[in-house]
């Protein structure tokens, strides 16, 4: 291919070009960690760098995060203003939890725009569900919600995960839930 054909396609075909997501976060470190500070920070860390590895890959997402560890927390936790707290439990501390909490960061279950889209137990924006139905090459699939949480591909619980396909199709629906929102 030529020069000038690579350059009208990168300007005329957006849609054709690699993702280029832009999320980006920090995490919040005492001063003096204890040794189970330091041990969840590490853990925190690779999960969190694993996740964005696959949002800034696979989607065109920008966000700045703010990433805490707080033993008062179950589970894992965060919220659309960008705060991601993980808690004291080890096995939370993953790359599948860490890509559910950044979804709810950029807006799903934490904002009005994704509620409003969730009809009878239906996410009804056009493009996650054009995006699911070509995931799954199914005309008929259906992205099903409620108020905090979609699936498939949601990555609601450790079991929803058999490969890092199941990664990358979580990062194309919430790319895609995310333009339905905003």
């Amino acid at each position: 291919m030529s020069a000038l054909f690579l350059i009208l396609l990168c300007c005329l075909a957006p849609s054709l070009r690699a993702a280029s997501g832009n999320i980006t976060y920090t995490l919040v470190r005492e001063a003096s960690p204890t040794p189970d500070q330091q041990d969840a920070y590490s853990r925190i860390e690779r999960a969190m760098d694993s996740a964005l590895y696959y949002y800034n890959t696979y989607t065109s997402l920008r966000k700045r995060l703010t990433v805490y560890y707080n033993t008062g927390v179950p589970t894992a936790q965060a919220n659309f203003d960008g705060v991601i707290s993980f808690g004291a439990n080890r096995s939370y501390m993953t790359v599948i939890t860490a890509m559910h909490e950044i979804a709810h960061t950029i807006g799903i279950g934490t904002t009005n725009e994704y509620r409003s889209l969730i009809v009878n137990g239906v996410f009804t924006g056009p493009l996650a569900t054009a995006e699911l139905r070509a995931i799954q090459g199914d005309p008929q699939a259906q992205l099903k919600g409620d108020a905090q949480h979609f699936w498939p591909y949601g990555l609601n619980y450790a079991s929803e995960v058999s490969s890092t396909q199941d990664l990358i199709h979580h990062c194309k629906i919430v790319n895609a839930i995310f333009r339905d929102m905003f």
